[in-house]
């Protein structure tokens, strides 16, 4: 696993190029699409101004505040039988095509985190998951 020891070495010492990870699962009723990626000052700052265009924004943190990449996450939409799952990190977004309640799970360094949330297709919603170290 990468662990990315502050915040200045996310935003210049990490700068990797390319694109972001991309996990999508279509079905009846729509896709659910996760983004992962953050790494480097443009990337990061691109999908924090973005935020506001996707149903949810993750962001994957110690609690001290140093970001995390690699962060096993999973999207599911259990009433409809949808899932959506990669390695992501520092930052996630997630697209719905559907309103409706998603479980999100995120595991780290062997500690697992599930959150239920309502999202809206271009909600704008924001959750921040931290781990200790």
């Amino acid at each position: 696993m990468i662990r990315v020891a502050t915040r200045m070495a996310l935003f210049l010492g990490l700068a990797l190029g390319g694109l972001p990870g991309l996990a999508q699962q279509g079905g009846e009723g729509g896709a659910l699409r996760l983004e992962c990626g953050g790494i480097g000052l443009e990337e990061s700052q691109r999908m924090r101004a973005d935020a506001p265009m996707h149903a949810l924004t993750l962001l994957f943190s110690t609690v001290d505040g140093a970001y995390l990449a690699d962060v096993a996450t999973r999207i599911d939409d259990p009433l409809a039988g949808r899932r959506v799952e990669a390695l992501c990190g520092p930052i996630g977004q997630v697209d719905v095509a559907e309103a409706g309640r998603y479980r999100i799970t995120a595991r780290f360094g062997g500690v697992t985190q599930e959150h239920w949330v309502d999202l809206v297709p271009g909600g704008g919603a924001r959750l921040a998951l931290r781990w200790t170290e």
